[in-house]
């Protein structure tokens, strides 16, 4: 497969919570690349890394070693609002908790991320976010508050989003 087909790559990634009295290796060399049209799972028991895995592997957490490249951008040369920058970009977390806002709409939650003009959410934004929310089968939702939707519904307009 060509080299632009990696989406992330990571190599030898390492992290280690120290806190002066307990030196916690919870990652320990990992490797791992994601191509283009990929879907991968991490699992396992609650405590084995997977949560500081992703953390890591999106630019949230800092590595103890290793490297991680996003859409050919290393992570530990960008900052801060560069991370965030490309994150919003190219990356998508869902969480195991959706994390909806409320008293927003299934819409608004999903538009919400986007940019903003002064004035709230523009004509385009909200078409888009109509269009990801038909996608993942909440066509007939996109109007509803957070509140008055399901928890499989919740948890698909934050995949939406």
């Amino acid at each position: 497969m060509p080299m632009d087909d990696i989406i992330l790559d990571a190599r030898g990634l390492t992290k280690v919570f120290d806190d002066g009295r307990l030196n916690l290796k919870v990652l320990d060399g990992v490797d791992l690349t994601i191509r283009r049209g990929e879907r991968i799972a991490i699992v396992g028991a609650s405590g084995a890394g997977k949560s500081t895995l992703l953390h890591c592997l999106g630019g949230l957490d800092t590595l103890s070693q290793g490297e991680v490249q996003v859409a050919g951008e290393a992570m530990h040369r960008l900052s801060d609002a560069q991370r965030g920058a490309l994150r919003n970009r190219r990356l998508g977390f869902v969480y195991q908790f959706h994390h909806l806002l409320p008293d927003f709409t299934a819409l608004e939650n999903v538009a919400f991320p986007a940019p903003a003009p002064a004035g709230g959410i523009s004509r385009k934004m909200r078409d888009r976010a109509a269009e990801l929310l038909t996608r993942v089968g909440l066509e007939e939702r996109i109007d509803f508050p957070a509140t008055r939707l399901s928890g499989g519904q919740k948890q698909r307009v934050a995949i939406a989003r």
